[in-house]
């Protein structure tokens, strides 16, 4: 009950993002390089954004289950890494704990914002091939409910 409480919850804060074409609304600052940057060049195909901050071991298991989706759906989903509450460092530290080969970026502050703030981690957003919110889910998720979502023919 909780847990349908919280997504709900979420579910509204992300309202805002119903309108947004996240992959272009948005500047990046990547936590692998330097020049901020849209998450223009994800349209074509779907996307998982996961919001992780450091000290979060969910977030590892999150991360395990992307990695392994990744695999199972080629040329179907790119996850994406989107860190908070932490500075550069921390965030970078946390990064390769998560052991996530993928695209790393800090969570600009107008998409938090635009949430109505992230209360915990793992939280992913599903994007479609066009950039718009699919899908929010907070807490660990697993594989199979998220390969329904983004690439049911695997």
């Amino acid at each position: 009950m909780m847990k349908r409480l919280a997504l709900g919850l979420l579910l509204l804060c992300a309202m805002p993002l119903q309108a947004s074409q996240l992959t272009r609304d948005y500047q990046f600052q990547p936590l692998r390089g330097q020049e901020q940057q849209t998450l223009a060049h994800l349209e074509g195909q779907s996307a998982v954004l996961m919001f992780f901050e450091p000290e979060c071991p969910w977030c590892v298991k999150q991360a395990a289950v992307l990695k392994k989706l990744h695999q199972l759906c080629p040329g179907h989903l790119q996850p994406v890494a989107l860190g908070v509450n932490g500075n550069q460092l921390a965030l970078k530290r946390a990064l390769f704990r998560l052991n996530f080969p993928f695209e790393a970026y800090r969570a600009p502050m107008e998409l938090v914002r635009d949430m109505g703030g992230i209360p915990a981690t793992p939280i992913l957003l599903l994007l479609d091939s066009k950039g718009q919110l699919i899908k929010g889910y907070r807490g660990l998720t697993g594989e199979s409910e998220l390969q329904a979502q983004l690439c049911p023919a695997a």
